[in-house]
């Protein structure tokens, strides 16, 4: 196959295709939506600046906290409200979602280690104000019980700290919203761009027929040649969408602030779906060229895009409904290895961190492996329904030797 003249096809699909007044619009009222939800966002988070006010229940047995928590809060900069209460009281407030207002420690036992009860997490900030108030309070006592003895004095520094016990700890397997929420932008940002490239590809090989510019074309060129440079053409714009929304987004997180608190690595997910982008543009774009070719008209073309369409659909609802539930199930770890799956559900578990090595490797290696057939298959069908006029042909007519 002769390279200069697929990319001279790949160029002139870029220039009448993809640079187009309609195309570049959308793209950038796109990014001019993305930046508008940015600033939105940062108004919503920002808009309530002051710190909210903890608060925190001694038992009597720890009043003499009281004095070192607030200096610990005046200089950790926390808004602390103490009060003293009994531990059934403390229990029944922890317990109780509409409190108000809402407890978030209750402090009991000794002084100088205490027990400190939370509902289910200890927030950070109490927890610093807890830990330098305990610390404080050992230091006082010590020095004034002990006159300042080296030793013993580090001793019982060591030992004090709360000891965190919680009525519901959170479970280990709770489901991660912010993995998922990356999960689905990335998969959905996919299926955007698998879509608008193959819908563009199918438009692209109809319309040549209609106006029998194809017949010109494949005068000078192989029928082969004007497919591929098609296809590297109007994915090279496909890959351009998803690395420009999906930086633009990438972008809005840490604007925003919210990237620190992410567990998933936004650099390694982005790299991870641009790579699952050409493999899956490899396979997709393949089926709506070679297919595309088999109807004459545009009104048809939905006949051969439909089924196409739900072959992108499956997928990314499969996906949707069925890795953020078990992301290590059996079932998923079959589909991940399909190769019309593959491009979905690989960016999904690994934003839950439920994939394995030698998982990826295997399904980038059987879906890499699935494109020859698809090159033979799309180019059989384009050549022999090119240049076929009339009603649409039909698939077996045209995989016939």
């Amino acid at each position: 196959m002769n390279r200069n003249v697929v990319w001279m096809v790949a160029r002139r699909e870029l220039k009448t295709r993809m640079l187009t007044k309609a195309n570049i619009i959308s793209m950038s009222i796109m990014l001019l939506v993305i930046a508008v939800a940015t600033g939105v966002g940062a108004w919503f988070l920002n808009r309530d600046e002051a710190p909210p006010t903890r608060h925190v229940a001694v038992e009597e047995s720890v009043a003499g906290l009281e004095p070192h928590l607030a200096a610990a809060a005046e200089q950790q900069e926390v808004d602390l409200d103490v009060t003293t209460m009994t531990a059934e009281d403390a229990k029944a407030a922890l317990e109780d979602p509409d409190a108000d207002p809402a407890l978030e420690a209750f402090l009991s036992g000794d002084p100088a280690a205490p027990t400190m009860t939370v509902a289910t997490t200890a927030e950070g900030d109490v927890l610093e104000v807890v830990n330098v108030a305990v610390r404080s309070y050992v230091v006082t006592e010590e020095i004034g019980s002990l006159g300042g003895d080296p030793d013993s004095f580090e001793q019982a520094l060591a030992g004090a700290a709360p000891r965190v016990d919680a009525l519901d700890p959170p479970d280990d397997d709770e489901f991660d919203g912010a993995a998922y929420g990356i999960a689905m932008v990335m998969i959905s940002l996919l299926l955007f761009a698998l879509i608008g490239s193959g819908s563009m590809i199918s438009m692209g090989v109809v319309e040549e027929k209609t106006s029998r510019v194809v017949e010109i074309l494949l005068a000078t060129i192989k029928p082969s040649q004007l497919l591929a440079g098609k296809i590297i053409g109007i994915g090279i714009y496909g890959l351009f969408q998803v690395v420009v929304l999906g930086g633009a987004m990438a972008a809005a997180l840490a604007a925003l602030g919210l990237v620190d608190d992410l567990e998933v690595d936004l650099g390694a997910a982005l790299i991870l779906l641009v790579v699952w982008f050409l493999i899956g543009y490899g396979i997709y774009a393949l089926l709506f060229g070679g297919f595309a070719a088999l109807v004459s008209r545009q009104e048809d073309i939905g006949s051969v895009t439909t089924p196409l369409m739900f072959m992108l659909f499956v997928p990314f609802y499969v996906t949707m409904f069925l890795v953020p539930n078990d992301p290590d199930g059996t079932a998923v770890r079959i589909l991940s290895q399909i190769p019309l799956f593959a491009p979905f559900m690989i960016p999904v578990r690994d934003a839950f961190g439920a994939i394995e090595p030698w998982e990826l490797g295997l399904s980038m290696g059987l879906a890499l492996a699935t494109i020859p057939l698809l090159v033979w298959v799309a180019a059989r069908v384009y050549q022999r329904g090119v240049l076929h006029t009339g009603g649409r042909m039909k698939l077996t007519d045209a995989l016939k030797g």
